[in-house]
């Protein structure tokens, strides 16, 4: 019978570095800072480096943690044993970018083709730029690429219950000029949301809609109740009411907090007041294109009114008498 001696190699405590998640969310966690600062500092070339950087580390970082071996080489069987807190001493071999991202649509809900797509040609732009003698980032300013990169972001973020403030740190931890480019972040970040949700609302797999399709889809939806899909929003609220989704058109649901209210009749005969009732919005969610949005930012980038209103029927609730005994 084999008898394993002291010679035999024992597995490691830890995961190598290179593939850790917590060392890889760390490490993108630093990028995604740095190119904020650029941003901040207006160098454009300089942010988007640094934000490539961050996104294929924070891709590897989602990967990592559902297990190390999703971010090494699969052809080097030494770097798959490392994965498994196996020693072999020998240095370990990660992914390239594109296989990053390629993986992340089927380990992230909602990472589609555009989003891969779009990553590809961040990490394409920051290799030629670092690589060869080309000005990839010439021409190129923060709008053509920024909402795409976040919202990208913002998906892989959300697959490891996390927030865009989780990723670049909390307010105290970064200059307060920074602070102020949040609520644009997230707008833009949201329109690009928007905009792919509508893509493949009419490419359903790859097959444009007709006309008369979009009509039918859109005249389906009038029959859907909010109630119906309470269970999609992450909120308690206080109403909610239909709008026309911002991708597709068809009919949505938002649900609000109740800000404000006043009486603007009462019948003491019937003993019954109208009451006026003011809303904000919270939180949108589409039936139809599972298009999903939450937050001030992101209502202001659906173009949702800042107030709803409606009107309320009620009782009467008198105030107790006192002193008439």
């Amino acid at each position: 019978m084999h008898n394993a001696g002291s010679g035999t190699k024992k597995p490691y405590k830890e995961i190598p570095p290179a593939i850790s998640a917590e060392a890889l969310l760390g490490k993108s966690r630093l990028y995604a800072s740095r190119a904020l600062q650029a941003k901040a500092s207006k160098d454009s070339e300089i942010y988007q480096i640094w934000a490539a950087l961050a996104l294929e580390l924070l891709g590897k970082a989602q990967l990592a943690a559902i297990h190390p071996c999703l971010v090494v080489e699969t052809e080097n069987t030494n770097s798959l044993l490392e994965a498994c807190g196996i020693e072999t001493d020998t240095k370990v071999k990660t992914i390239s970018a594109h296989v990053v991202f390629a993986r992340l649509k089927h380990t992230v809900e909602k990472f589609g083709t555009p989003h891969a797509e779009a990553c590809k040609i961040i990490s394409s732009r920051r290799n030629a730029e670092l690589h060869s003698g080309q000005a990839a980032f010439t021409g190129m300013t923060d709008k053509d690429w920024e909402g795409q990169f976040w919202s990208t972001a913002q998906l892989i973020l959300a697959s490891m219950a996390l927030e865009l403030e989780d990723w670049v740190g909390s307010d105290s931890k970064i200059p307060t000029t920074l602070a102020q480019d949040f609520r644009t972040i997230k707008v833009e970040a949201a329109k690009q949301r928007i905009a792919n949700s509508r893509t493949t609302f009419l490419n359903p797999g790859g097959k444009k809609l007709g006309k008369k399709e979009l009509e039918t889809l859109r005249q389906h939806s009038n029959t859907f109740q909010w109630y119906s899909y309470h269970e999609t929003f992450r909120y308690l609220l206080d109403n909610h009411w239909d709008v026309p989704c911002p991708a597709c058109e068809c009919k949505g649901f938002i649900g609000g907090d109740r800000v404000h209210e006043e009486v603007i009749d009462q019948d003491f005969e019937s003993g019954y007041e109208t009451v006026e009732r003011y809303f904000t919005p919270v939180e949108f969610y589409c039936p139809s294109c599972d298009l999903r949005l939450d937050g001030a930012e992101e209502m202001e980038a659906a173009e949702f009114e800042e107030e709803y209103t409606d009107q309320d029927e009620r009782e009467i609730e008198y105030e107790p008498d006192y002193g008439n005994d």
